[in-house]
């Protein structure tokens, strides 16, 4: 359930007007610290999507937690990286278009809600002079009733 969430909104992303100004759009690499920042610095401007949390809501709902992680890079300085400098876009722009996107946004059998974003600020990540921020998500699913993989179906279905 959780993958797939993931994997469509990586596929729904990637088919967006916001596909051709970026050189990335992924699941959130598995790595961290100055790996992750050279990741970033290499991909930007790009997009991450990872989930997250979520919360049981009764009646076999609940209320998942996604994240689309944008990062942003530009040789011609901070500001540029920023806000964008005309030719290549900048943080401030990708947040605005994720937003505008995935507020609202249908994707799949799934409705999704922003519910916020905050500036990533990480000393890897400066060293690399990498700006990154994170648009939360909101959808509700149904829960599994059942979990069919590696063998284990006998046990829990």
């Amino acid at each position: 359930m959780l993958a797939e969430l993931e994997r469509d909104l990586v596929a729904w992303l990637g088919e967006s007007a916001l596909a051709g100004q970026l050189r990335q759009i992924a699941s959130l690499p598995d790595l961290d610290g100055e790996s992750l920042a050279g990741r970033f610095a290499t991909d930007a401007p790009a997009l991450y999507v990872c989930t997250g949390g979520g919360e049981a809501i009764g009646r076999g709902l609940a209320t998942v937690t996604l994240g689309v992680a944008c990062v942003a890079r530009n040789s011609r300085g901070h500001q540029a990286a920023r806000q964008g400098d005309g030719v290549v876009v900048g943080l401030v722009e990708l947040i605005e278009a994720v937003v505008i996107l995935l507020d609202g946004a249908q994707v799949g059998e799934q409705a999704y809600q922003v519910v916020g974003w905050q500036q990533v600020s990480d000393p890897a990540l400066a060293r690399k002079a990498v700006f990154a921020a994170l648009v939360t998500l909101h959808t509700v699913v149904d829960l599994p009733t059942c979990y069919a993989a590696s063998g284990l179906e006998a046990l829990l279905c």
